[in-house]
């Protein structure tokens, strides 16, 4: 099995490019490769000037700076027993000793008895592997034990108990004084690899009980208590030999490595200071920083700088205590110069029972993207049956890649899906496709496919672009096979590309927009106008002597197959003087809308290029109010904020113009303080109207957090509003309906937020909209959300009267339960509904959901069945239940 890597692709051009944006359904599994790299021991735990002085007649120095002078007496020196430590500081050097020097030095000293009777260490004996091997059967078999915390070599029976107190002590000491807050690596990070080798200029302190020079050999042999010491890096062991010719240590007994990031612990290593070759026995490793990782090797080889190779590895990220997964592999090999990692014999465990195996296994260990398949995604539904994609990732160039996911359903058939991306300097582009050569379901459709095409461009400093495009085979399309492409409109799809300059004080935006409508039960007339083009030419507001004058230019071309259609020119200029207060603002602003149409298809007896000059007049004024309260005992400043906003437009019969892009504003606190009461041109409302509002807000001391907001607002009315969209009646209403807005925070755990709109017009029906929403959440596993949303709306088509409720709560320390209903009490029936349960802790987590979802109203609704295993540090496997838990249930996270 061969993985592959969807990292940031970056241009060859441009080194700051930006981060490509990562599909969300493609599941990394370069994570595990990347987490390997904490025991890749060629990385420099100990550095090349690692060293002891070289080419001297005396003794190595003492503690206190001083030296045995060895022309006096014999040829190694060692201190009482009951002395110090022994500490020798060596001084990186380059040269080797001179041959004659050595010769000299035969010559005067003789070993002592010292050198007769001590026991020398007993050397390593790995069975060292070459580094030209092209394969890992040259590895020495040897069996792994159940227990991922225990996966030591067989010991006898008299040795146990103490070898037992012996890996206790060893795993205190890997964790002692280093917390575990996050499983995995640390959110946001993307490289983990270790710290960089610390400079030559960095003096070696070597500290030991005993130390015995051999000055025949030019070795240095050192008992009790030794530590190699070179800034914040530590090498401890009770037993250790340093050859300086060849720059190789020995160090056997409680073997502790220590330096940024990693801990390790083992009981026998050597280490080639020059070659930078070694091998460690028996080792328990410990990453913390950058990523909270650990395990263990029964043997580990560094074969160079850059490759590692290891026997019987043991991988997981959760905390000391805890094998609720791990990652076992007979061998694998590390090469940071190709950045890959070969595994053999690799499979996962959940406590101690294997649940995936595979003979093979080639991934990634850094940042660096390889072709190769990625983890399958597998689903069930109704409407598609077995639901199974496999992905393939594609690097085709440093700033291009591509992954083909072919797609089988078991009721629909085989379809081949593509995204393919290209990040330069001047662009980000993706292109997403999928096709269905023939619908096992529906045969007589023929293909079916979709097709979503998005684009960010900068060139030249001043010019930017904008793509997004997406279109299917069929109105069904989105029924049937889900929102795969991420689009966003399951009514209308957008195609629009927009070329945009942006000038000293002025800016040009050029657009072609169009849409797809995909809601079969809208009548051809009544589908969206394409706008070919759209080009808008804004003068930012220049202040002169504290006025300020700006302009805003439009010319469209609507196109329309089923309607009037034709071009329309708007201009407006606008002078306005703010004058802004610590207390408050007051802002008087004139404008005049400019209209002209060229008209085509348009009704018998109304003109074809009709226009109009419409002039305005608005005055905004806000004044602020301050005073200290209480709030639950709680020191708190208290605002009223009054606001009152007047706007005077004259009226113009507008009646015989179409409606290409205006609509009625949905009224709401926000839409009281807009001087238009149509979105778009094509109706500018005649208004002689005043807006009252009042806000009052409860703000905290300490922390500033708003506790309390209650708005209240209503318009006005001094005229009749003639200008309407279709009808000839005139609005006689002297006032508009009260929109109030509230907002509280009752305590840590509770907040509410209602929205309220009331017409003391209307005596049937006066609450045209309510909005009710409770929030509870405790902590960061609880939490509930109820809501009660009511609107009236000016037609059918926008009444509704949902209640919706989702919530996440912990039923013990590693399962919780997740859910949400929105059920339409207009329509009795349920829209959306859905339920799962999530089991495990912070380093892996298994979820279980099954989901009813109605796309529209006259629709059966689809029902579902999804599973997702997270294992932290590795990979995500099965759906993106996540993705769907965070749109759903508001405030949801999973960690």
């Amino acid at each position: 099995m061969v993985t592959g890597s969807t990292q940031p692709v970056h241009s060859l051009s441009d080194e700051s490019a930006r981060r490509m944006p990562t599909t969300a359904d493609l599941k990394r599994s370069a994570c595990l490769g990347a987490l390997f790299q904490i025991i890749l021991f060629a990385s420099p735990v100990w550095p090349d000037d690692l060293t002891a002085p070289a080419g001297r007649e005396d003794c190595p120095p003492l503690e206190n700076g001083q030296t045995t002078d060895c022309s006096a007496g014999p040829a190694a020196s060692r201190p009482d027993e009951s002395s110090p430590k022994t500490r020798l500081n060596a001084e990186p050097q380059p040269a080797q000793p001179d041959p004659s020097a050595q010769q000299q030095r035969k010559a005067m000293f003789a070993p002592t008895q010292l050198d007769a009777t001590r026991p020398t260490l007993k050397p390593l004996q790995p069975d060292k592997p070459s580094h030209t091997a092209t394969g890992l059967e040259g590895l020495p078999p040897q069996r792994l034990a159940p227990n991922a915390d225990q996966d030591l070599p067989p010991r006898s029976p008299q040795t146990t108990e103490v070898a037992g107190f012996e890996d206790q002590q060893a795993e205190k000491r890997l964790h002692d004084g280093l917390s575990w807050q996050f499983c995995g690596p640390r959110p946001g990070m993307a490289h983990l690899g270790p710290k960089a080798p610390i400079g030559d200029q960095i003096p070696i302190d070597i500290t030991a009980d005993r130390v015995d020079y051999d000055q025949d050999k030019d070795l240095i042999h050192l008992e009790g208590g030794i530590e190699y010491q070179q800034g914040d890096r530590r090498l401890e062991a009770d037993q250790s030999n340093y050859d300086r010719r060849t720059g190789e240590v020995d160090a056997s007994g409680h073997v502790f490595l220590d330096y940024p990031g990693v801990r390790l612990t083992g009981d026998r290593t050597r280490y080639n200071l020059e070659t930078k070759k070694g091998t460690i026995e028996n080792t328990r490793y410990r990453m913390s920083g950058n990523a909270n990782l650990r395990g263990r090797a029964d043997q580990a080889w560094m074969l160079s700088d850059q490759v590692t190779r290891y026997h019987n590895i043991l991988y997981t990220t959760c905390p000391p205590g805890q094998s609720d997964w791990s990652l076992l592999a007979s061998d694998l090999e590390l090469d940071q110069a190709q950045g890959m990692g070969t595994a053999r014999h690799a499979r996962i465990r959940i406590a101690d029972i294997p649940v995936l195996y595979t003979p093979y296994l080639r991934f990634p260990i850094d940042s660096r993207r390889r072709s190769g398949l990625l983890i399958p995604t597998i689903g069930s539904s109704d409407k598609t049956g077995t639901d199974l994609s496999i992905p393939y990732y594609w690097n085709i160039a440093p700033n291009l890649d591509a992954t083909i996911t072919p797609r089988f359903m078991s009721l629909r058939g085989l379809m081949l899906g593509a995204q393919v991306r290209h990040l330069a300097s001047f662009q980000e582009l993706e292109v997403d496709g999928e096709v269905l050569p023939r619908d096992d379901k529906m045969p007589d459709e023929g293909a079916r496919g979709a097709l979503r095409v998005t684009q960010n461009g900068r060139f030249g400093g001043r010019w930017s672009t904008n793509i997004d495009y997406a279109a299917v085979s069929d109105d069904a399309y989105m029924e049937d096979f889900g929102n795969r492409l991420d689009v966003t409109s399951i009514r209308n799809l957008t195609q629009r590309a927009d070329l945009h300059y942006a000038g000293n004080g002025w800016s040009l935006l050029t657009r072609l927009q169009d849409f797809q409508t995909v809601d079969s039960s809208i009548a051809p007339e009544d589908r969206p106008y394409g706008q070919l083009p759209h080009i808008e030419f804004k003068v930012a507001p220049e202040n002169w002597y504290g006025l300020e004058y700006g302009l805003d230019t439009q010319y469209d071309y609507f196109e329309h197959s089923a309607a009037v259609h034709g071009s329309r020119l708007v201009a407006i200029p606008s002078l306005r003087l703010p004058i802004r207060r610590g207390f408050g603002y007051f802002i008087p602003r004139a404008r005049v809308f400019y209209k002209h149409y060229d008209l085509v298809d348009q009704d018998a007896g109304l003109p074809e290029q009709p226009n109009d000059l419409i002039p305005s007049l608005d005055l905004d004024g806000k004044l602020v109010f301050e005073r200290e309260t209480d709030w639950f005992g709680h020191s708190a400043m208290q605002t009223l904020e009054p606001r009152l906003y007047y706007v005077l437009t004259p009226y113009e019969d507008q009646s015989d113009l179409p409606l290409f892009d205006t609509t009625a504003l949905d009224f709401s606190f926000a839409s009281l303080f807009r001087s238009n009461r149509f979105t778009g041109y094509d109706r500018i409302g005649d208004e002689n109207r005043l807006t009252v509002g009042l806000t009052s807000r409860t703000i905290a001391n300490a922390s500033g957090q708003e506790l309390f907001r209650a708005s209240l607002g209503q318009i006005y009315y001094f005229d009749k509003r003639k200008v309407q969209l279709t009808s000839d009646e005139a609005e006689n209403d002297i006032s508009s309906s009260v929109a109030g807005e509230f907002s509280a925070r009752f305590h840590k755990n509770w907040s509410a937020l209602a929205s309220l709109q009331w017409n003391p017009n209307q005596t049937e029906q006066p609450w045209e909209k309510q909005v009710f929403q409770i929030r509870y959440a405790p902590g960061d596993t609880r939490l509930l959300n109820l809501a009660y949303r009511y609107n009236l709306g000016d037609n059918e088509t926008e009444e509704y009267e949902d209640a919706d409720l989702s919530f996440q709560m912990p039923l013990g320390p590693k399962v919780r339960v997740v859910g949400r209903w929105l059920y339409s009490m207009l329509n009795d029936e349920t829209v959306e509904a859905f339920a799962g349960i999530e089991f495990g802790r912070c380093c892996w987590r298994l979820r279980i959901l099954g989901q009813h979802l109605k796309r529209s109203a006259d629709s059966n609704g689809s029902t579902s069945v999804m599973l997702q295993l997270e294992l932290a540090g590795l990979g995500s496997f099965g759906n993106q239940i996540d993705k769907l838990l965070e749109r759903g249930i508001y405030g949801y996270h999973s960690d």
